[in-house]
């Protein structure tokens, strides 16, 4: 029996040791590199001149039945980066840290309450519209809107958040709240978590908001 001929090893098929030609799979990964490379810079632009810093806002505080109801907003939470991100599907999650403190002398300020909640947004582009959802210790709701700045004004406004007292409230010092404001680490897409493993986003964080409560 004579030799056949040779075998003409052509893209997409084995090369003949079991594996496919380098070629293509140096294409992939240039391919893969090249999208990091644009993400990176879009991660690490500078932001626009003249940004504002988010902060606490329009803070109004009713006491109901031994406890209170802190209502607020958050100014400047969302910049042109985070609503790019937005609508391409990233889920975006603000998280909000209530706590209320009694002064004492000569010693540390005592807390009597405190509680931490989350609202997230979320647009769906077969749908075209945007869930914003407000957990907390499992329990959720949720709220559609086909308009991303009412979508907006739903994430930066805190209504009648109940506050239940965990130490009670003494007759001496003063009584005070503290409200703040961050945005959670962004989970990147499962092909580019191997570049930015330490990178989110954003850097989003309020300064602590300080509202007196009683003389």
């Amino acid at each position: 029996m004579g030799r056949g001929a040779p075998i003409t090893v052509g893209r997409g098929f084995p090369d003949g040791r079991g594996g496919f030609p380098k070629r293509s799979m140096t294409g992939s990964l240039r391919k893969g590199w090249l999208i990091g490379g644009f993400v990176f810079l879009w991660l690490w632009l500078p932001p626009a001149a003249g940004a504002q810093r988010a902060s606490i806002r329009d803070v109004l505080v009713k006491e109901s039945n031994g406890a209170w109801k802190v209502s607020f907003s958050v100014e400047n939470c969302f910049t042109d980066k985070m609503e790019e991100a937005v609508q391409t599907g990233i889920p975006t999650t603000f998280t909000f840290h209530i706590q209320v403190y009694q002064t004492r002398n000569w010693w540390k300020d005592r807390k009597i309450a405190a509680v931490q909640f989350q609202q997230s947004i979320q647009y769906n582009p077969i749908g075209r519209e945007y869930q914003v959802t407000f957990g907390e210790m499992g329990s959720e709701a949720a709220r559609v809107t086909s308009s991303l700045e009412e979508a907006k004004r739903w994430m930066a406004r805190v209504q009648d958040k109940e506050v239940q007292l965990t130490s009670p409230v003494r007759t001496e010092g003063i009584t005070y709240l503290r409200i703040k404001a961050e945005l959670d680490p962004v989970k990147l897409p499962l092909h580019l978590e191997y570049l930015f493993f330490f990178v989110s986003l954003w850097d989003f964080e309020t300064d602590w908001h300080v509202e007196t409560l009683s003389p």
